[in-house]
C-alpha cells in the first residue's frame, strides 16, 4: 500500500540530483537518471540499437517483428505502439488542443505546433553538409539530401516509375487512379493533390508569394521563380543533340525537339487540331469558347490572346518600333512591316484565280475580286 498511495496524494519525495526533477517512485527516478549518465544497457538482437530502457526495446523490437496490436474502433487501421493509436484518434475528433500563441492557428499534435513556431522565428537549426542550405525541420533536411544522393527507393507498381519521397509516389499513384477529390470552391475545377489545389488558387487570388531576389518579380509558383533565375545566371546545360542548341530548362529541350520530330502530342476535344505544346491548345480552346481575359485598359476591348493585346495597345501609343531598313517608314506591328517589304521586293504572291492578275498584298487581292462580283460594300 505505501507504493501505492502517491497515486492519491501526489506527493513525489523522490529528487534527481542533476535537474531536481521530483518523482513518486524511486524505480522512477532511477530510470530517470539514465537520461543523464546515457547507459544504454539493454541492445536490439536484431539491429544491435541500445536503449536506456527495456520498455523501449520492447517498443522498439515491434519494428522487426511487425505486430501492430493496437486497432482504431472506427477505422481498424492498427498500429504497433498505444501512443500512435492515441494520436491516430485525433484525426477522427477533430480536437486541436495546441495552440500557436502568436497567430492563434491550432494543431492536433504538439510536436506540430513546435514546427509551426519555427515559421515565427525563422530558426534553421539543420543544416545540409554539401551545399550548406538549412531548414528549419530534420525532415526537410532529409529529403533534401535525397537530391545529393539521387536515390529513389519508392517505386510505382503500375509503371514502375521511381520516387526519392513516400508522399510523392502517393501522388503519382492517383493518376492511375483518376481520383480528384480536391475541389475548388470558385471554378469547382478538381484536382487529385492539395498541393494542386492551392496552386490554382493562387489564378483565383492573385496571389504570387514567390520573389525573385536580384529583380524583385513575384511568381504564384516556385517551379515558376526557379527557371526565371536561370535568366540571372544565364546557365543552359540542355543542348539539342540535332541542332546544338542550348536550353535552361529540360522542358524547354523537351518542347523544342518537337521541332525537328514534328511531333504533335496535344489534341483540341472539338476540332482534333494538333499542337506541338500544351500552352498552344490551351490558347487555340479559347476559340471555341470565346473567351476573351485580356480586356484593354484605355477602351476596354477584349481580346483572346494577350499578344493580340499588346499589338492593340501600339494603337493607343502610337508607337512604331519596326524599322523598314530600305525607306525608314516604321509601324506598329511586324506583321504590317513584312507586308511593305513586298513593294520593294516586288514579290506578287496573291493571285486572282478568275483573271489571274497577281498582288502583293492580299488586302488588295481582297478588293480587286470585288471587280468580278460585282459586289458594292460601302
Amino acid at each position: 500500500m505505501p507504493n501505492h498511495s502517491p497515486i492519491h496524494t501526489g506527493e513525489k519525495r523522490f529528487k534527481c540530483d542533476i535537474c531536481s526533477k521530483t518523482f513518486a517512485w524511486k524505480c522512477r527516478l532511477v530510470k530517470h537518471n539514465l537520461v543523464h549518465t546515457g547507459e544504454k544497457q539493454f541492445k536490439c538482437d536484431i539491429c544491435s540499437k541500445t536503449f536506456a530502457l527495456k520498455s523501449n526495446l520492447v517498443i522498439h523490437n515491434l519494428i522487426h517483428t511487425g505486430e501492430k496490436r493496437f486497432k482504431c474502433d472506427i477505422c481498424s487501421k492498427t498500429f504497433a505502439w498505444k501512443s500512435h493509436l492515441v494520436t491516430h484518434n485525433l484525426i477522427h475528433t477533430g480536437e486541436k488542443q495546441f495552440k500557436c500563441d502568436i497567430c492563434s492557428k491550432k494543431f492536433t499534435l504538439k510536436s506540430n505546433l513546435v514546427r509551426h513556431n519555427l515559421i515565427h522565428t525563422g530558426e534553421k537549426r539543420f543544416k545540409c553538409d554539401i551545399c550548406s542550405k538549412t531548414f528549419a525541420e530534420k525532415s526537410n533536411l532529409v529529403r533534401h539530401n535525397l537530391i545529393h544522393t539521387g536515390e529513389k527507393q519508392f517505386k510505382c507498381d503500375i509503371c514502375s516509375r521511381t520516387f526519392s519521397l513516400k508522399s510523392h509516389l502517393v501522388s503519382h499513384n492517383l493518376i492511375h487512379t483518376g481520383e480528384k477529390r480536391f475541389e475548388c470552391d470558385i471554378c469547382s475545377k478538381t484536382f487529385a493533390v492539395k498541393s494542386s489545389l492551392v496552386k490554382h488558387n493562387r489564378i483565383h487570388t492573385g496571389e504570387k508569394p514567390f520573389k525573385c531576389d536580384i529583380c524583385s518579380r513575384r511568381f504564384s509558383q516556385k517551379s515558376a521563380l526557379v527557371s526565371h533565375n536561370l535568366i540571372h545566371t544565364g546557365e543552359k546545360r540542355f543542348e539539342c543533340d540535332i541542332c546544338s542548341k542550348t536550353f535552361a530548362l529540360k522542358s524547354s529541350l523537351v518542347k523544342h525537339n518537337r521541332i525537328h520530330t514534328g511531333e504533335k502530342p496535344f489534341k483540341c476535344d472539338i476540332c482534333s487540331k494538333l499542337f506541338a505544346q500544351k500552352s498552344d491548345l490551351v490558347k487555340h480552346n479559347r476559340i471555341h469558347t470565346g473567351e476573351k481575359q485580356f480586356k484593354c485598359d484605355i477602351c476596354s476591348k477584349r481580346f483572346t490572346l494577350r499578344s493580340n493585346l499588346v499589338r492593340h495597345n501600339l494603337i493607343h501609343t502610337r508607337e512604331k518600333q519596326f524599322k523598314c531598313d530600305i525607306c525608314s517608314r516604321r509601324f506598329s506591328q511586324k506583321s504590317a512591316l513584312v507586308s511593305h517589304n513586298l513593294i520593294h521586293t516586288g514579290e506578287k504572291q496573291f493571285k486572282c484565280d478568275i483573271c489571274s492578275k497577281s498582288f502583293t498584298l492580299r488586302s488588295n487581292l481582297v478588293r480587286h475580286n470585288l471587280i468580278h462580283t460585282g459586289e458594292k460594300q460601302f
